[in-house]
Parts: C-alpha cells; structure tokens; sequence
C-alpha cells in the first residue's frame, strides 16, 4: 500500500501538468500528437492558398474521428480521404493554419484531440484588368469619389471644411496637385464659388448648408503636375438627408 499510494500521487501530477491535456470550449482535450492512434498522409508542412490538397486519414479500431477544424479554410472528409483548402487573407508571403481533429474513444470516455500545423503559401493580391479605366477622378477628402449625377449626402460637404483630391486615372492612381476649386449653385443665377487651392470655399460652404431639397450643383477642380494642367467639370446632386 505505500508503495502503491506514490504511484497514484505520481499519476495524478502528471494529469494536471499544464500540456498534458488542451483546453478547447471549455472542454479538456488529451493531445494525441506523435503517436501512432492517427496517422495522415502525405507528410507534408505546406500548402499554396487556394489550392486544394487530398490526404489520406486513419485512427486505430478502438477510436473513430468526430468533428474536424480547419482555422483558415475548409477540411472536408469523405470516407478514409479528407480533403483541405486553405484560404488565407494575408497576401504576399507566409501564413499559418492548422489542422485540429477530434478523435472520440469508441466508448466514449476520452476525447482525444489531433492538431496538424500548416505553413500556407500566399501570393500577392491580383487585381483585375480594367478594360475602360476612369480618368480625371475626383475626390471629396481623398475618401469618396466623385461620379456625374450622382447623389450626395449634404454633411459630405458641410461636416468639416471639405478639400478635393485628383487622380489622373484608375488604373496608376498618380495624384495631382489641386489648385483650385470651384462650385456654381444654379439657383444662386450662375454665381461661382471660388477658392484657390483644394479646399472648397467657406461662402461654398455656407450655400450649401442652406439646402432643402436635392439639389444639382456644379463643382470643377483644377489640377496640375509637372507640365500637365487639368480642369474637370463634376455635376452631382446635394441630398439634403
């Protein structure tokens, strides 16, 4: 009996050691790592994104495999083959996945717990080819872009004092120098707003809080670089919300 009680004390030491089980959802999980219960086939560490990849998965006749966790794609098993997609949002580079699978004793007692790390593969993010690329655009804040006849919030303009930016197209988004920026409300018999560099004019500003129905104002900006001298009309729509 002394000799059998050091034995137990030693036992339970060793199921309370920090690694010996995970804790996942608040349930304890036995790692089931290096041994030969599970084996997964081919041996391989690394994935390319978007790439799906077949393996071959076994447990020993006294388990049977119940729920699989792929953080960052999908692992789908048919029979004896699961199959594994990765699908990482890092672009450019390396990201980590990995695989957990749970494993359940045929009678039920123990809930064993497999985990498989991965090293995805991620190439850089592709862009598609714009076939008619936007020229001339114009921005409100270097935040929302500006589209002919569309329709605009009135606190777009009046939440703070606006500036413009422009862009030459698209497809390069090289940015311009704004020098000038002007804003003509019909209503007012053509008058003109005018301002020299890119921020709209305060007297702009006021008009426009003024607004009570949707309104069509014109707005045109003037841009330079190097050489290159450009002035774009924009007619838009104020929203009063």
């Amino acid at each position: 009996m002394k000799a059998f009680l050091p034995s137990i004390l030693f036992l339970l030491c060793v199921l309370w050691q920090p690694g010996y089980g995970q804790k996942m959802n608040g349930e304890i999980f036995i790692p089931m790592d290096n041994r030969s219960e599970i084996w997964l086939k081919p041996r391989i560490d690394t994935l390319e994104n978007q790439k799906e990849y077949s393996f071959k998965i076994r447990v020993s006749p006294q388990f049977k495999i119940s729920e699989f966790l792929f953080e960052k794609g999908l692992a789908v098993q048919t029979d004896s083959v699961l199959m594994i997609t990765a699908n990482s949002n890092h672009y450019g580079g390396v990201d980590t996945a990995t695989l957990r699978v749970i494993v359940t004793s045929l009678t039920g007692t123990r809930i064993y717990l497999f985990q498989k790390n991965f090293i995805v593969t991620v190439p850089e993010k592709m862009f598609p080819i714009l076939h008619h690329p936007q020229i001339d655009i114009v921005m409100v804040n270097d935040k929302t872009r500006l589209e002919r006849n569309e329709s605009y919030p009135k606190s777009l303009f009046t939440a703070q004092q606006p500036f413009m930016a422009f862009y030459d197209n698209e497809v390069n988004m090289n940015k311009m120098d704004v020098i000038g920026v002007t804003v003509t409300l019909y209503k007012k018999e053509g008058k003109q707003y005018i301002s020299k560099g890119d921020t709209i004019s305060s007297e702009a500003v006021h008009e426009i809080r003024k607004i009570k129905h949707s309104t069509p104002i014109y707005i045109k900006v003037d841009a330079i670089k190097g050489h290159t001298r450009k002035s774009v009309w924009n007619r838009i729509i104020i929203d009063p919300e």
